[in-house]
């Protein structure tokens, strides 16, 4: 089906319904229409805001990273409803690679230079050549992400101000990252099984250390080229103003540290107590969301009154 919203955003979207308990991972076959309006400052009209979230290092070339380094460990895993899930993880991701193709075409249509923040995400993937590396790098990107996600969910007036088909496409990315969020550390226990718990933890932790070094690196070079092509000042307001943003208000960072900072615990469970009720909530709201746009679609337009 696809609708248009009142910016002229096309969205297509199947699968859309907000499933059943019973469901852990439901890939959703949904395009927003962003490369057809992409919008500059989508958030509030705020540089920094917006910024923050379109410089994330979520390439295209990340996502298909993760779903090689789990497909290559399940023909090996005995336990069969994990190899499903892994099915379904890599079927989620592509539909995100798909979107973010068109996110990242978006962005080069406003005149960011895509190529150039996308360097070092690809530079720094396709150097880890070692099976098991690369899940422990997808682990700790995946744990990012997730954090990222649960405080969206916790948060969705984040995004309150947010344009109509960005919102749609970051609450739908934060609903599936969560959905997913424990199959990659799932397939890291299962493949090491022969460490002893210091290895496994000292795996586990130093890419994560590398990985989160790498995100603040790239996040924050890519904050300064949207500040370039923008012609925005990068003096000591612009950076004050990027500390309060993310540890005043709304205080991003702030709100993903505790979370973040579960990873370095031994035996770390990535399930939180409020997991399953922040999906069935995204999933809901995914499913309003469409189901209003539909709706608002359908309704028939009142007649000129008369002179």
């Amino acid at each position: 089906m696809a609708i248009a919203d009142a910016a002229g955003q096309t969205a297509r979207w199947k699968d859309a319904a907000p499933g059943s308990d019973d469901e852990d991972i439901i890939p959703r076959d949904i395009r927003f229409g962003i490369l057809e309006n992409p919008t500059r400052h989508w958030l509030g009209g705020d540089f920094h805001k917006t910024a923050l979230i379109d410089g994330l290092p979520s390439s295209p070339e990340g996502e298909r990273y993760f779903i090689r380094s789990l497909k290559y460990y399940a023909p090996k895993l005995k336990d069969k409803h994990l190899a499903d899930e892994i099915n379904g993880y890599s079927v989620q991701e592509a539909f995100h690679t798909r979107e973010h193709e068109d996110y990242n075409r978006a962005l080069a249509k406003l005149g960011y230079d895509v190529e150039a923040m996308e360097a070092p995400v690809i530079k720094t993937l396709r150097s880890d050549k070692i099976p098991i590396f690369r899940l422990a790098v997808t682990c700790a990107i995946e744990h990012l992400t997730a954090t990222l996600s649960s405080v969206t969910l916790r948060n969705p007036q984040f995004l309150d101000d947010a344009s109509p088909a960005y919102r749609r496409l970051w609450m739908w990315h934060a609903l599936e990252e969560l959905e997913h969020k424990a199959v990659a550390l799932d397939v890291f226990d299962a493949a090491t099984t022969k460490y002893s718990p210091f290895k496994r933890y000292m795996l586990r932790t130093m890419a994560f250390n590398a990985v989160a070094w790498t995100f603040l690196k790239i996040v924050l070079a890519n904050l300064v080229r949207f500040a370039r092509t923008d012609g925005v000042k990068t003096g000591p307001r612009f950076w004050a103003r990027l500390v309060w943003v993310l540890f005043g208000n709304p205080g991003y960072w702030r709100k993903c540290a505790p979370l973040v900072l579960k990873y370095y615990l031994p035996g770390f469970n990535p399930v939180n107590k409020d997991d399953h009720d922040l999906i069935r909530k995204g999933r809901a709201w995914l499913y309003d969301e469409f189901m209003a746009l539909e709706a608002a679609q359908s309704a028939p337009t009142a007649a000129p009154a008369a002179e």
